[in-house]
């Protein structure tokens, strides 16, 4: 499977958070390839950042997390080449270009956009979609 990923994708997947970790499982065991603005390796790292200082991992644990994203395969598309498109999706959804960098992608590479965000979720059903939805049954 290929798909575009968000970070929340990845930040479940590294802490184990137990609501979602199963569907994360399952869905990092059936991608064979995955894409992401280059945004995801900053957020991801402030995400790790959070869980060091809320006590959720410690400061040795949270490198290992990110080390581990790293092997995790992850093709990291310049944002400045989606800003545009993401900016005018931003504007008219009223989200930030944050998440419409990550629905930029997904729409040009004509890929679905694994995400736990529900905001994306309801605003782009065309292209954002659970990540259980892109794991064979």
């Amino acid at each position: 499977m290929k798909a575009v990923v968000d970070t929340n994708v990845v930040a479940y997947f590294l802490l184990g958070t137990p609501e979602f970790v199963d569907e994360v499982r399952q869905f990092w065991r059936e991608a064979a390839e995955t894409l992401a603005p280059a945004i995801w390796e900053a957020e991801l790292a402030n995400v790790i950042w959070k869980a060091v200082r809320a006590s959720v991992a410690n400061r040795d644990e949270g490198l290992q997390r990110l080390r581990f994203a790293s092997r995790l395969g992850i093709q990291s598309v310049p944002s400045k080449s989606l800003w545009e498109g993401a900016l005018l999706r931003a504007v008219d959804a009223g989200m930030t270009v944050y998440d419409t960098l990550f629905v930029e992608l997904a729409i040009r590479e004509q890929l679905p956009l694994a995400t736990f965000d529900s905001q994306v979720l309801s605003a782009f059903p065309h292209v954002a979609v659970r990540p259980a939805a892109l794991v064979r049954k």
